[in-house]
């Protein structure tokens, strides 16, 4: 997952008062992350761009292009500047469940309500964050974000880590964020992130296709890793079936959480002894040493529990194209409760 739809609201500080240092403090990182991305087009121009940073902006520019164009995602001024900065992603991101339960912790944000995850950009703040609701007796992980939407708040810029991505890679991280930046949901946190998710990373295999051809290197690389990401998903997800079995049975709760180990560490063995025949993509080959746990297994839950639905809808209800799927989803979430209204309209259908 490599990315999360962290607003930092820099306007609503004068709201809750004990989210005053927080939003205060980040907001302040943001302002020095974001403030004085210089122009694309003017980059574009100068003869004195680097080689590298002058091809990630380039292949930025047609991304960004097709996801208007071809996705129907909203033409703002998001990846329009590029700021160069001194690390390789840009925040950690605390997320929590309970020791057992697979239901995330959740933090309250002005306008945006509760959202399962809080981001930092001092790695120190996220551990400590993540400390605290460890002695609270939750399962914890920290992760890296390298990219994150503000919504349409700011004009969010492309940063110079990003030289190193992948071109799926890096077309599913625009695609996916601009995907919040067109369509959000306030208070169906799962539906947005399950639809920036999938519109990211389907959204970038069709520029793949378009860019390179289907059956270049490229587009079988990047089709290889999406089919990976989703096995892997499938894997997960039969980990997270077995342990909400435990979780909800009327066995004591040390019980609960020595079986709990128990499955967690066969998961992990599984993966570890079948890595090699099970994925394509190098980047799995060291699945099994994943920290994973109930944390681990909520987040990937939030970004892909009912992708299902949406890739039917997407196939039955909108022909397969992103356009009118994106433009079908922004008619429904006028109504609220979308993927209700999807699961309705897919049944009438039958």
């Amino acid at each position: 997952m490599k990315a999360a739809a962290l607003a930092l609201v820099i306007s609503t500080l004068a709201s809750c008062a004990s989210q005053l240092g927080y939003l205060a403090k980040q907001g302040n990182y943001f302002m020095r992350y974001s403030g004085g991305a210089e122009s694309i087009d003017d980059l574009l121009r100068s003869a004195s761009t680097p080689a590298e940073t002058r091809q990630l902006l380039e292949r930025v520019t047609e991304i960004r292009r097709f996801a208007v164009e071809s996705i129907g995602l909203r033409d703002n001024g998001n990846y329009t500047r590029y700021k160069k900065i001194d690390r390789d992603y840009l925040v950690d991101v605390v997320q929590a469940a309970g020791a057992v339960s697979l239901t995330p912790y959740q933090w309250s944000y002005p306008f945006l309500g509760r959202l399962p995850y809080r981001g930092f950009y001092e790695r120190a703040d996220a551990l400590a964050e993540a400390d605290r609701l460890k002695k609270e007796g939750y399962d914890v992980i920290v992760r890296r974000v390298d990219a994150f939407s503000t919504l349409g708040f700011t004009r969010d810029p492309v940063y110079s880590f990003m030289e190193k991505y992948s071109p799926y890679e890096l077309a599913s991280t625009i695609t996916h964020e601009q995907t919040h930046a067109t369509l959000w949901v306030k208070g169906e946190t799962d539906f947005d992130e399950e639809l920036a998710d999938f519109v990211g990373q389907t959204g970038a295999l069709e520029w793949m296709a378009q860019r390179y051809g289907l059956s270049s290197a490229e587009y079988q690389s990047a089709a290889a890793e999406k089919a990976d990401s989703e096995l892997f998903v499938a894997q997960l997800k039969e980990l997270g079936k077995a342990l909400t079995q435990v979780y909800d049975s009327p066995i004591p709760r040390a019980y609960k959480l020595e079986r709990k180990d128990q499955l967690i560490a066969a998961f992990r063995e599984k993966l570890t002894r079948e890595a090699g025949s099970l994925f394509r993509s190098p980047g799995y080959r060291k699945i099994g040493d994943l920290p994973v746990n109930n944390a681990y297994i909520s987040l990937y839950n939030l970004y892909t529990d009912d992708v299902p639905l949406l890739q039917s809808y997407f196939q039955e209800r909108c022909g397969s194209s992103l356009k009118d799927f994106m433009l079908a989803m922004e008619g429904l979430a006028k109504n609220g409760d979308v993927k209700t209204q999807m699961r309705q309209e897919l049944s009438l259908a039958h």
